[in-house]
């Protein structure tokens, strides 16, 4: 089983995102870098939430060793999606898509959406029904994975 950590995968995309600005022409918008910069904002403030809200339950934030949770959180931001966290990274990467915008860059938050669910949130969902049962199901059936 391929455990990448998810972060560790971030910063993996956004380094290629860079490497390529230099190889693979650019593609300029008006505005880009703000655009940009206002949609990381937005990725760090979605990624923030849910760890001071595991942090605060006491239970693990740790991706590779989520099976060390012991609290099924769906309150707060977790009643709008199942992985927030995901979510913040997710536009992180596109914050940084759209920094360094070409051809490349356009397909990385597509691999880490594909990455993430084939290889960390099925994953995890399948240890969840396990260990969380009903409760689990019940809070799959009202709330989205991503949003």
């Amino acid at each position: 089983m391929i455990k990448i950590p998810p972060p560790l995968l971030v910063l993996i995309l956004v380094i290629s995102n860079y490497f390529s600005s230099k190889k693979i022409d650019l593609i300029l918008l008006p505005n880009q870098n703000l655009i940009s910069f206002l949609i990381f904002l937005i990725g760090i403030l979605v990624l923030i939430n849910p760890i001071f809200k595991f942090i605060k339950s006491k239970t693990t934030i740790d991706p590779i060793k989520f099976k060390k949770v012991n609290k099924l959180i769906t309150s707060g931001i977790y009643k709008y999606s199942r992985n927030p966290m995901y979510l913040g990274l997710l536009i992180i990467v596109i914050a940084t898509s759209i920094f360094y915008l070409n051809i490349f860059s356009i397909t990385t938050p597509i691999l880490f959406y594909c990455w993430i669910n084939r290889f960390q949130i099925k994953r995890e969902e399948v240890f969840l029904k396990e260990k969380f049962g009903n409760e689990y199901v019940l809070y799959i059936t009202k709330t989205r994975r991503w949003i």
